[in-house]
């Protein structure tokens, strides 16, 4: 592990940064102090910006020069937080790598927006995406599991895009969380709460929910990012076991949640990994 990588998990454990996570009143409190959704990235080197609407969700778009195929980008933050800045800074430099345009739905967040109305709109999306080009999906944490929850309703049309997930939640529930070493960040308590917040009427066990308890064959290509200091990181083992399509993992041993996004020198070789997917 790099002295960068060490000096973030300081942080992380002197800001209290995980405390949010620690039981629901914690999370309900952070959420209501939750600041208005971040405004997107102004244009910087060659990517341009721009945003627009779709189905009343803004959707923000980081095009490179001559782009070729679409990046569906879907952020972390448990379903309840917006993007940060680390987000913008890996999707612009996922799209200047590539050479695809990253496509950023800005989702309601739980209470408000839920489950049900989550996915399908994401899938609906992909869809229109998928019709003008190479599709992929990226997601990070709970934009993990909203990727492969929307892969799996692709599927079912015959469409194979391929993932990419970095610390990505698939168990609702949280049913086997990693325990070992204890993850600064995150907690199963808070997790479980805002799995609650998003579930709305469906059950926690749905696969809009649970997407590692739906159906997993048909998927396209596989790649998922995970730390071994993540309270998820049996999520990307135990998909990598039950997922028919071969799961390439690429394990940070010792590695924070979200490793990935992190502005730390290890970042690059997911990074590398990722875009080499999407050539």
């Amino acid at each position: 592990m790099s002295a960068r990588h060490e000096a973030v998990r300081a942080f992380l454990v002197l800001s209290g940064r995980g405390r949010r996570w620690r039981s629901p009143a914690a999370l309900d409190a952070a959420i209501r102090r939750r600041p208005e959704r971040s405004a997107p990235p102004a244009p910087r080197g060659r990517v341009a910006v721009s945003t627009g609407l779709d189905g009343g969700w803004p959707v923000v778009r980081l095009v490179p020069p001559n782009s070729s195929g679409s990046v569906l980008a879907l952020h972390g933050g448990g379903y309840v937080f917006g993007p940060e800045a680390q987000h913008w800074a890996f999707w612009r430099t996922v799209a200047a790598a590539s050479g695809r345009s990253v496509v950023v739905p800005l989702y309601r967040l739980a209470p408000e927006g839920t489950a049900a109305d989550t996915v399908p709109h994401v899938a609906a999306i992909a869809r229109g995406l998928a019709a003008d080009g190479p599709l992929a999906l990226l997601g990070d944490s709970a934009g993990g599991g909203m990727a492969l929850a929307a892969a799996q309703l692709l599927a079912a049309d015959g469409l194979r895009p391929t993932l990419l997930l970095s610390a990505s939640w698939l168990d609702g529930a949280v049913t086997r969380p990693w325990t070992t070493p204890r993850d600064p960040w995150l907690a199963a308590p808070g997790l479980r709460h805002a799995a609650e917040l998003y579930r709305g009427d469906l059950p926690v066990d749905h696969p809009f929910v649970s997407p590692l308890l739906g159906p997993l064959d048909g998927l396209g290509t596989v790649v998922v990012a995970s730390g071994t200091r993540d309270v998820l990181h049996r999520d990307a083992l135990r998909l990598e076991e039950r997922c028919p399509t071969p799961v390439r993992v690429l394990v940070g041993d010792g590695l924070l949640h979200n490793w990935p996004l992190l502005p730390v020198p290890e970042a690059r070789m997911a990074l590398r990994t990722f875009v080499d997917a999407l050539r």
